[in-house]
């Protein structure tokens, strides 16, 4: 076997590092180390580029495999995703699929406990444009825990709310709200606008529309105890 031979059957599939990338298009490509040797810009795997396409390049130091076809380094292709020392999986949970990127931000779902979650490292926001509309379908409820307050912005279509509704904390609308149903207030109500209602109001026993009032005194002297 030849000098020549044996190089091009060693460079088949060899293992290495990203050592830098080059952001470009109509693709971005990478260096490899290998050894003591440093490749050509590769291209690198990803998982869709047809009518479906991904963005999620490797990082620098990502174990990869280089595919070289006849063994030529400058027409390798780099496949990342193997985990070693430096980069550990995030879990060894066979019923979990976590990602887990540089900031913090985990998404994880469990299929064991059938539990979706999504965390931001602080600071982080989260954005829903969704011009058709929002249905959020949730059978057992749903919390929102907002210490800094919650925004929605539903610009024509406004939003429903079919079921109970509790809040804990301030609530602020600038468009009109309709409540059907019954409204439980627990703590204090202040309107700087008016007030109607087709039906009665009612302060403790009092009611606005049907009371009498015992002891009233003529002229410009003060009337007696309203009679509930």
């Amino acid at each position: 076997m030849s000098a020549e031979l044996h190089r091009r059957l060693e460079n088949l599939i060899r293992f290495g590092t990203i050592k830098t990338i080059h952001p470009a298009k109509p693709f971005t490509t990478v260096t490899v180390t290998i050894g003591e040797i440093t490749t050509a810009k590769l291209r690198f795997l990803t998982l869709r580029a047809g009518k479906t396409k991904t963005w999620d390049p490797p990082t620098v130091g990502e174990e990869v495999v280089v595919i070289s076809p006849s063994g030529v380094l400058e027409m390798g292709v780099a496949i990342a995703g193997f985990n070693n020392k430096d980069n550990p999986s995030p879990s060894d949970n066979l019923d979990q699929t976590i990602r887990v990127f540089e900031d913090g931000c985990i998404l994880a779902y469990d299929v064991s406990s059938h539990h979706l979650s999504a965390i931001l490292p602080p600071g982080g926001t989260v954005e829903l444009t969704a011009n058709g509309g929002v249905t959020v379908n949730a059978n057992g409820g749903v919390t929102v825990n907002a210490n800094d307050g919650l925004t929605i912005n539903a610009v024509s279509g406004g939003t429903t709310h079919n079921g109970n509704l509790t809040v804990n904390g301030s609530t602020v609308t600038t468009g009109n709200s309709t409540v059907q149903g019954s409204q439980l207030v627990q703590g204090s109500s202040h309107s700087t606008g008016q007030f109607s209602t087709d039906a009665d109001v009612t302060a403790g026993d009092i009611s606005l529309k049907s009371h009498k009032t015992s002891g009233v005194k003529s002229g410009s002297e003060t009337s007696g105890e309203p009679i509930p």
